[in-house]
């Protein structure tokens, strides 16, 4: 019997799809992370859901990057606080003049932070302004989180951004978290979200989702398979949603002669939105 990961682990699944196209993606650090078994789920993750998953997170990542530089080269940033950062590159592959907030489970931060600091001394990776904190999105109150970033904060502009989290928590816990953007940010200072249509959830590339994840996944957290409404992220208080694009159109911008069949992609929504109201 194979053993199972847990919902953590796919993040290191995720940066093995990123280091397949660094021209593309350009995560020149995900290389990092790989190792034999990681390699192993990554190629068994892609023939049981799409083949051309790890294209679309390589877009991912490089939508994100160029979004990012732009607003930094417009000093419309000082800080970028990534909410289920799992073992993303970006203080890395970002200017250095960023301060960095990295925040998810436990396990995945006390790892990351022993990792990338490991590779700092050892000349791997460039020294960064990272704080790193602990936190569970399926909590009741984020009060504490709340006060913690709002201290390392220190009222600079910043960027949320939240990738590969919502398909993992319930309704409810995305409002609180949304909330939460809310009383963090000041108007002027952005926020990048990503996530499925519920139309997604008709196609079989979908139903090939679920099922890998519940036969090869620990059954030990919560997770209920969300996806979210465009309406979601154009109806959210205080926001103004500034750009919106897809797995889709990202290829079509970044590789305009590739073809992709659209019922075997698991198209991924990035949203980009502008906060534009205290609340």
């Amino acid at each position: 019997m194979k053993p199972k990961i847990n919902i953590h682990e796919t993040a290191f699944v995720t940066a093995s799809f990123r280091m397949g196209d660094v021209a593309l993606s350009k995560d020149s650090y995900a290389y990092l992370w790989s190792e034999r078994i990681i390699e192993a789920h990554a190629k068994s993750y892609s023939k049981a859901v799409s083949s051309y998953e790890p294209y679309a997170h390589c877009l991912r990542n490089r939508y994100f990057y160029d979004t990012i530089n732009k607003l930094m080269a417009q000093n419309n940033i000082e800080v970028l606080i990534n909410f289920g950062c799992g073992f993303s590159m970006y203080p890395y592959l970002l200017d250095n003049s960023l301060h960095y907030i990295e925040i998810d489970k436990a396990d995945v931060v006390i790892h990351k932070k022993e990792m990338t600091s490991k590779w700092e001394k050892e000349g791997k990776l460039p020294a960064r302004n990272i704080s790193y904190l602990e936190a569970d999105f399926n909590l009741v109150s984020q009060d504490e989180l709340f006060e913690q970033i709002m201290a390392l904060k220190n009222g600079k502009k910043s960027f949320i951004l939240l990738e590969g989290v919502l398909f993992f928590l319930g309704k409810d816990d995305t409002k609180k978290l949304f909330e939460l953007f809310g009383k963090l940010q000041e108007p002027d200072e952005y926020l990048g979200s990503v996530s499925f249509l519920p139309q997604l959830e008709k196609q079989l590339v979908f139903k090939k989702l679920i099922d890998y994840v519940e036969e090869n996944l620990e059954k030990n957290e919560r997770f209920q398979y969300q996806t979210v409404p465009n309406e979601f992220y154009i109806n959210l208080k205080g926001y103004e949603l500034i750009d919106h694009q897809d797995t889709l159109s990202l290829s079509a911008h970044y590789d305009p002669k590739r073809h992709l069949p659209k019922e075997e992609v698991l198209n991924e929504h990035m949203y980009l939105l502008k906060k534009t109201s205290i609340q």
